[in-house]
């Protein structure tokens, strides 16, 4: 059952959007787990309702550009990158974040999409 306060719209297009919704806010679903900390968001005024719309529209075609280049489903690109890890290693002055060694199918997927890989020291930080 699909719901519209447009009276203009076809049941096929109002179904095309809610489906169109739904991809997009896979794909922001998707954002959200990666390392960027992000928090859920609950919004009432119009610039940020349109910046949330924004943002999941950019994942979708984040998403949409690798697929294409590498010629796989998402899911599978999103597999093969979580390979990809840091660990974190601390003592008394300071935090030190050190990349993994990079599987070949991940470097080969780097590669396709034109990202260098991170540097084996990824940050290190004094601890105050």
């Amino acid at each position: 059952m699909l719901e519209t306060n447009d009276d203009t719209i076809s049941l096929e297009d109002a179904a095309l959007g809610y489906k169109g919704l739904m991809i997009i806010e896979r794909c922001f679903r998707s954002l959200k787990r990666t390392q960027i900390k992000m928090t859920p968001m609950y919004h009432w005024l119009s610039r940020r309702i349109e910046a949330h719309v924004k943002i999941c529209v950019l994942a979708l075609m984040v998403e949409r550009i690798a697929e294409r280049t590498c010629d796989r489903p998402w899911h599978e690109i999103r597999r093969d990158l979580e390979k990809l890890q840091v660990t974190k290693l601390f003592d008394l002055n300071h935090n030190v974040y050190l990349r993994s060694e990079i599987p070949s199918q991940t470097s080969n997927l780097l590669k396709k999409l034109s990202i260098n890989p991170p540097g084996k020291l990824v940050c290190l930080e004094s601890r105050s």
